[in-house]
């Protein structure tokens, strides 16, 4: 009786472990994105419409008017918001992927990491909710939305997009990453302060301004993970 075995399965078998396809750094390159993309998101709503000038609140006409005169505005702060969330989830993804190759099943370092990722991701979509609503609503002669709602629109896109709290949790898990030894000293370090400082600004509740420590400290462990990770991927 003669064994006949796959010529294919043969050579399967022979290959090393390690001869499998490694990551790419395509998701950590979403990551500078989404970073940059954070970055533009805030500038962009805080320069749209004005609820205050001068330090002194403004009436609910001066703030439709004011929206009225920033529609390109408000039709770019859009897109850059969505296209960041949709940046943030492949990092997310891959971040969580990079960790857990590191560290093993076992650990909740690449869950927590992850989740504040795709946290921030939801957030910054439930940002963008009311845009479709609004936008449309300011334009023109006659805007068709109410002055006082408006307003609240108005605070709701100078705030709601800037909510990256959550990155703190992924500031937290690179930090505890760097501890067990699987991410360089410098970004555990930069995403432990950073993050920290995030959660901090949650807490307070100043939590708007965790747009700016969230999104530099995804910029700067992206790029880390896309350039200075080469031993690891």
């Amino acid at each position: 009786m003669t064994t006949h075995i796959p010529t294919e399965q043969r050579v399967r078998d022979a290959l090393p472990q390690d001869a499998a396809p490694r990551p790419g750094r395509a998701w950590a390159l979403s990551g500078v994105a989404a970073g940059i993309g954070g970055v533009a998101t805030t500038m962009l709503s805080a320069g749209a419409g004005a609820a205050h000038v001068d330090g002194k609140v403004q009436e609910a006409d001066g703030v439709i008017a004011s929206l009225n005169g920033h529609v390109p505005q408000l039709i770019t702060f859009h897109v850059v918001a969505t296209l960041t969330v949709l940046a943030l989830v492949p990092f997310g993804l891959g971040l969580h992927r990079r960790l857990r190759a590191g560290l093993g099943r076992e650990t909740l370092v690449p869950g927590t990491a992850s989740f504040g990722i795709l946290g921030t991701a939801i957030v910054v979509l439930m940002g963008t909710v009311l845009n479709t609503e609004f936008i449309f609503g300011v334009a023109g002669d006659t805007p068709l939305a109410v002055a006082e709602a408006a307003t609240v629109y108005n605070h709701w896109i100078a705030t709601v997009p800037w909510v990256w709290g959550l990155t703190g949790l992924t500031g937290w898990a690179l930090f505890r990453a760097w501890r067990q030894g699987t991410v360089r000293a410098w970004m555990g370090i930069a995403a432990g302060i950073l993050g920290t400082l995030s959660l901090l600004l949650t807490v307070a509740p100043l939590q708007y301004m965790a747009g700016w420590t969230g999104s530099v400290m995804v910029v700067l462990v992206a790029l880390g993970f896309a350039f200075g990770d080469r031993g690891n991927r």
